[in-house]
């Protein structure tokens, strides 16, 4: 057996004055976000809305307040190393001048690659970009009218008449003239302990964040739901992951919001400009019976510049126990998806693509499974917008090959190995020399491209997704696991699940962040 193995230089991103860098903070901190080099799309000021009780709106204030100045990293690293006693040298600096009783401890030092400090959001800043609030755009909610709802005993209803309460104030600030930016829902710490999730089937759960995101795309404004746990950097009840510290929370925080008033954070330097990036994936529109479901397909195209569009496929009924778990589309329905977003890209950007690219986490089923010929589907679709483009179709799924380093850390994050020149792996999460640690907690997976169908090689495929990991603009990590085709498709698809037929679908992924 042979096995070769090969690192990928880790993708550089452009931000402000197209200063480029590896790492999403350095970035952002030494030259701003990548929306300042193109006019439109870049927010120098954000207007924000609030919603909720007049105690949870001041709070809410005081964290974007807090925002806009300087935050510093509570990161620190222990240096093992202790300062070493040496006998019989010259004393240059004086008698007993050292000699201190913690001098055999460790040392303790700032260490601040990983986490660095938050350099505020303002227009002072590299950002040069600010929040702007008015009373104008706050709506009360009186507690009494919380506490009346969540009074009520059936939890499903619960959860819609608080979507109705807070779903209502979004419609008074989206018809105010002129309307804010980003509409803020400052929630209470009973609604999120009394009314956020209830199972109405089997894997049917109704939550609230995902039915008020669903309820409110028709008013035309992304909102964005705080807790107290932002606000006061306090960990709520049963929650079990520590809470991110103060500096990470506003750059997460601040990103996103920048994103979702139309900004551009920062984008790849080699992804090509004409290639329109595809993620397919599915979920559970209705469960009818044990093995009978309707299923549904959405997709979520991206373009260089990271802007994403999510288009919703036809419903269609799947019987797990006579075709298998993983859902497949007709031929059909896999043409007029592809060539609906792919309409849609056109219709955003101007100018369609030279390539599409389309990422799926299961296989391509063709002509051998009869109705459920997608893959002619796919190929047809992309070809009936754009006759001629080039096209490349890809399954990538979670692999449990493992490589083994020598030392404490996992293999690099970059890592590229074959196996006989058939089986293709990537690492998209590991050592990370630039931070020079592993930033997570766990085992990570490699990737691995379970098929393929079009001209590009299974390296530079890989490349790409290695580009598309940086591309999460909902936090401001060095780089996610998963490519951005694939990483939001599960919750974009909750949120739909909460879109009736009658509800607008905003194609605009800010919508869904």
């Amino acid at each position: 057996m042979s096995i070769s193995i090969e690192y990928l230089k880790e993708p550089k991103l452009q931000f402000g004055k197209y200063f480029e860098h590896q790492d999403t903070k350095t970035g952002l901190a030494e030259f701003g976000p990548f929306g300042k080099n193109v006019a439109g799309l870049h927010p120098s000021e954000i207007k924000m809305g609030f919603i909720g009780t007049r105690e949870t709106i001041a709070g809410a204030k005081e964290w974007l307040e807090e925002c806009g100045s300087e935050i510093e990293s509570e990161n620190s690293k222990v240096i093992k190393a202790k300062i070493k006693e040496v006998d019989n040298l010259p004393n240059l600096f004086g008698q007993d001048i050292f000699e201190d009783e913690h001098i055999h401890e460790p040392i303790v030092r700032l260490y601040k690659i990983l986490n660095r400090d938050f350099i505020g959001f303002s227009k002072d800043s590299e950002f040069e970009s600010c929040f702007q609030m008015n009373d104008r755009w706050d709506r009360t909610i009186r507690q009494e009218e919380i506490s009346k709802t969540l009074g009520i005993e059936d939890k499903q209803r619960r959860i819609w008449e608080l979507v109705e309460l807070f779903n209502g104030h979004i419609k008074s600030l989206a018809e105010t003239s002129p309307a804010p930016d980003i509409i803020v829902l400052a929630l209470t710490p009973e609604i999120i302990d009394e009314a956020y999730t209830v199972q109405v089937t089997g894997n049917f759960y109704l939550n609230f964040r995902r039915a008020i995101k669903a309820k409110a795309m028709q008013w035309g404004v992304p909102i964005q739901l705080i807790q107290r746990s932002t606000v006061l950097g306090k960990k709520p009840k049963g929650r079990k992951e520590p809470l991110q510290e103060k500096a990470t929370r506003a750059w997460n925080f601040c990103t996103a919001l920048y994103y979702k008033a139309e900004g551009i954070p920062w984008c790849p330097v080699t992804v090509e400009k004409d290639t329109c990036f595809i993620g397919v994936d599915f979920y559970v529109a209705q469960e009818r019976k044990d093995s009978l479901t309707m299923r549904t397909s959405v997709a979520q195209a991206f373009d260089y510049l990271g802007q994403g569009l999510v288009l919703r496929g036809d419903p269609f009924e799947w019987n797990s126990d006579a075709n298998g778990k993983s859902p497949h589309m007709s031929r059909e329905g896999a043409s007029r998806l592809v060539s609906a977003t792919l309409k849609e890209y056109v219709n955003v950007r101007g100018t369609p693509p030279k390539r599409v690219v389309v990422h799926k986490p299961s296989r391509f089923w063709g002509h051998d499974h009869g109705e459920y010929n997608e893959l002619d589907g796919f190929i047809e679709g992309i070809q009936s917008v754009f006759p001629g483009c080039d096209y490349d179709l890809v399954t990538l799924t979670r692999s449990r090959i493992r490589l083994f380093r020598e030392g404490q850390y996992p293999p690099a994050r970059g890592s590229y190995f074959s196996i006989e020149d058939e089986a293709h792996f990537l690492y998209t999460m590991g050592f990370i020399p630039y931070l020079e640690t592993f930033p997570g907690s766990y085992v990570p997976e490699p990737w691995q491209i379970l098929e393929r169908h079009g001209s590009s090689a299974p390296k530079d495929l890989f490349r790409e997704v290695l580009e598309l990991t940086k591309m999460n603009v909902n936090n401001c990590s060095f780089a996610d696991g998963t490519p951005i085709t694939l990483s939001f498709s599960q919750k974009i698809g909750e949120i739909m699940k909460h879109v009736s037929d009658e509800d607008t679908v905003q194609t605009s992924y800010r919508f869904y962040m």
